[in-house]
């Protein structure tokens, strides 16, 4: 048992092993917690931002994400709004997520509604241009 130990330290050498499997688990959690600190700062910084109505002025139908599957590719599709909202006079759009999904363009057409909507929007006050709508 001696000998083990002055082997051990002979040299003045000391063996150091590494747990991957904890420090891989200790990276993705500091990550994890990254990433939430800088959405709950995007958050905050977007709840501080005015909030104004907008009006929904036109709609597209656009490709949402492609799926190639065994049969071929599956397309899913969308629908956007583009919204108007005023800051100080101005008026501003942008286009934004109805929220609406289909597995064609007829299916996300049936599903929007028939009447306009009024949407809230959240702009930033120093660049009114950049905004965020809902319209949910």
């Amino acid at each position: 048992m001696g000998s083990a130990q002055a082997t051990k330290t002979m040299n003045g050498r000391r063996e150091w092993t590494i747990n991957v499997r904890a420090a891989v688990q200790f990276a993705a959690v500091c990550i994890f917690i990254v990433a939430l600190l800088a959405l709950l700062h995007r958050r905050s910084r977007e709840a501080e931002w005015p909030l104004v109505h907008g009006t929904v002025q036109d709609t597209r139908i656009i490709a949402d994400h492609a799926l190639q599957t065994k049969s071929g590719g599956q397309v899913a599709w969308r629908a956007d709004y583009k919204v108007a909202y005023v800051v100080a006079t101005r008026e501003y759009t942008l286009w934004a997520d109805s929220g609406i999904r289909g597995q064609s363009q007829t299916d996300v057409r049936l599903a929007l509604p028939q009447a306009r909507l009024a949407c809230q929007v959240r702009y930033n006050p120093q660049k009114p241009e950049v905004s965020v709508a809902d319209c949910r």
